[in-house]
């Protein structure tokens, strides 16, 4: 099973939200995001649907995007995450400086740590203001985030493409709840 280096995250807002797996399958369904289940080790994993070019705005000139399943290749998927029952933090090797966010110093050693230890949350103090530093509460710059499910966008590289208002728009009218997106770079 191919998984991409590059990601488009979606998530929502309000990391603790459960949301079943169901219910943004169909979400995404009905605004043909997505298409036909493709063969994963998770299970929901999408090939992507009609309307996805219209429902995600690329930018630049013209994008070379494969859409069409492949089997040791670059192509563009959708994977909805199976919920889990406690949040994690999802971040990857392009992760951004990361301020305290009572005081706004810079924590350098926290990118340390987030890379340590992949997909957990930690408890650290401040090096200034010594703040109890909440993952929740920094602002990752668009290149982390923490929650207990989310949507993935395959091989969608940083800066690459935003999630259009409409597509947005469905996640919260089923969840009640902000999304917003995030860039993950993981290793090949």
């Amino acid at each position: 099973m191919w998984h991409a280096e590059y990601r488009l995250y979606l998530y929502p807002t309000n990391a603790t939200l459960n949301i079943s797996t169901e219910i943004l399958k169909n979400a995404l369904q009905n605004i043909a995001f997505i298409d036909e289940v493709l063969p994963s080790d998770t299970g929901y994993r999408y090939k992507v649907g009609d309307d996805f070019l219209s429902l995600i705005c690329f930018m630049g000139c013209s994008p070379a995007i494969e859409m069409e399943p492949q089997v040791d290749r670059p192509f563009c998927y959708v994977e909805i995450s199976k919920p889990l029952d406690h949040c994690v933090l999802i971040a990857g090797h392009n992760v951004r400086k990361i301020n305290c966010p009572q005081c706004k110093t810079g924590q350098p050693q926290l990118v340390d740590t987030l890379l340590s230890y992949p997909n957990t949350l930690f408890q650290q103090s401040c090096d200034v203001c010594h703040t109890l530093i909440n993952p929740t509460h920094i602002n990752w710059r668009k290149s982390a985030f923490v929650a207990n499910t989310w949507i993935i966008l395959g091989n969608i590289y940083e800066s690459e493409a935003v999630p259009d208002e409409k597509l947005l728009a469905a996640l919260e009218q089923v969840t009640h709840c902000e999304w917003k997106y995030a860039y993950v770079r993981m290793k090949p």
